[in-house]
């Protein structure tokens, strides 16, 4: 075997917490960028002259060709090596983070962003799966719970970091340098990743599965777009027609892979991950963590800048308890998980309801005097929750993976972690909006509380599922 293609049967990385500083490094840039230019979008609008069509696809040509390569592009890894693959798609992140900050047009910008998805979606699978295959058992809890905490601040990050860049703007770059930024830090990642990681990739790579990556990208291309732009859209009839052929597409898929498993060849997507029931029950109580949190993360954005008319500074203000806290809570999570079990995640389910209960109980004490000082304790809830369940939850899926599925483990987990996000921000900004019924701090906060009641619901259908996984550790045990 050459000594450059290693697996997980081989000597373990000596540097392996130096090798973790930098593939989070990479996982915090890629999760940034799905949010921090919402922060930009009127000043790239005023500067490109962008229609409102043309700022919509801004936004979702990067979440849109990010999930629905997300799959494919673990698969790469598993197959050309996890290394290679990881500088590959931090290679076109930093190219195409270029392109964007040089952008004339709106046209261009897009055409950049698409680029910019396409190596996320290279990048990010390998980052569990080399985390996966190069940290013992004993270790890989707290790597994980840390993978989970800096995926959780690049989420809460986007609006603070965007609304420091933009307000003190050092280098008059203005609205580009929410790009430009990624261009040192990820080519240092480029440097630093060559030493400090060795090639490893899966054993089971007995074929390129072309046509599941055909069926699967369509499928969730066809399910994942009107998700973006239906809102704004007003949800026409080809939104549903793009679903069901969505559906049609995921069908075929399914055909398609058993098909190829009773042939003996390699589908895109191992059944035997499916077949570990903990794992399928997670991923279900993840979709569900993540709908709420997407859903509230928009509503709470709009409603603290719109509602409250509050600056972009003054808004990543209120949105620090909430960074802070997640950030706390998910590093000390693996302990508590270690000692206590998943019954930390049913703790941070009901202390994310807590939050949110207190929120709408503040806001209806407050009225349209309501200040955002009162929300920062619900807010430190809210997050402190959010951590106890983000990283035990993805350790506790991943657990009983083997090494040589890890690439298609985290690539279906993300895929459905960045599907779950773009349609709870679809379903639960719909009704935020459809409730919002004029101007003035009252109609924000009636709409913001009805979104928060969504929040809860979804909470409390987290705590279930983590219940039913609970349930089948136990009895597996």
């Amino acid at each position: 075997m050459n000594q450059a293609n290693v697996n997980a049967s081989q000597p373990l990385e000596a540097k392996r917490w130096w090798a973790l500083s930098v593939l989070l490094l990479g996982t915090f840039m890629v999760i940034l960028d799905s949010f921090i230019v919402n922060v930009a979008i009127p000043s790239i609008q005023s500067q490109l002259q962008a229609s409102s069509t043309q700022i919509q696809f801004i936004v979702a040509a990067y979440v849109l060709s990010y999930a629905v390569l997300l799959i494919p592009g673990a698969r790469i890894g598993d197959w050309i090596g996890r290394k290679k693959s990881f500088i590959l798609g931090m290679i076109l992140f930093v190219a195409a983070s270029a392109l964007c900050g040089i952008a004339t047009g709106a046209p261009f910008l897009i055409f950049s962003r698409v680029i910019q998805g396409i190596g996320a979606a290279i990048l990010i699978p390998q980052v569990l799966s080399i985390i996966h295959v190069i940290f013992p058992p004993e270790e890989k809890g707290k790597a994980i719970g840390l993978y989970g905490a800096v995926s959780g601040l690049g989420l809460i990050a986007g609006q603070i970091v965007g609304g420091m860049l933009l307000h003190f703007d050092a280098l008059g770059l203005g609205w580009r340098s929410v790009f430009l930024i990624n261009i040192p830090i990820g080519l240092l990642a480029v440097l630093l990743i060559i030493p400090l990681v060795r090639e490893n990739r899966s054993s089971d790579k007995k074929n390129i599965d072309v046509w599941g990556i055909v069926l699967l990208t369509c499928s969730l291309l066809l399910c994942i777009y009107p998700m973006v732009v239906g809102r704004e859209a007003g949800w026409p009839l080809w939104v549903y027609a793009s679903f069901l052929g969505g559906i049609a597409f995921l069908l075929a898929f399914v055909w398609h892979e058993k098909k190829l498993l009773r042939s003996g060849k390699s589908p895109l997507i191992p059944v035997a991950i499916f077949q570990e029931r903990s794992f399928t029950v997670g991923v279900l109580a993840l979709i569900a963590f993540q709908l709420g949190n997407s859903g509230f993360f928009l509503t709470v954005s709009i409603t603290l800048q719109d509602g409250l008319m509050l600056s972009p500074m003054q808004s990543a203000a209120a949105f620090m308890p909430i960074g802070i806290a997640f950030f706390a809570a998910s590093l000390l999570a693996p302990k508590w998980l270690n000692r206590a079990g998943t019954a930390v995640l049913k703790w941070g389910a009901w202390l994310m309801a807590a939050g949110y209960a207190a929120v709408i109980w503040i806001i209806n004490a407050g009225g349209a005097a309501l200040d955002w000082l009162p929300l920062l304790i619900p807010f430190l809830l809210i997050g402190w929750g959010q951590g106890l369940v983000a990283s035990p939850l993805m350790k506790t899926i991943l657990s009983g993976i083997p090494s040589q599925y890890a690439g298609s483990a985290s690539g279906v987990l993300t895929t459905c972690m960045q599907t779950a996000n773009v349609l709870g921000v679809a379903v639960i900004g719909t009704i935020f909006f459809s409730f919002l019924t004029g101007h003035g701090t009252e109609p924000y906060m009636q709409a913001f509380v009805i979104a928060l009641v969504c929040s809860i619901a979804l909470s409390i259908v987290t705590f279930l599922f983590i219940l039913g996984l609970q349930n089948r550790q136990k009895a597996a045990a």
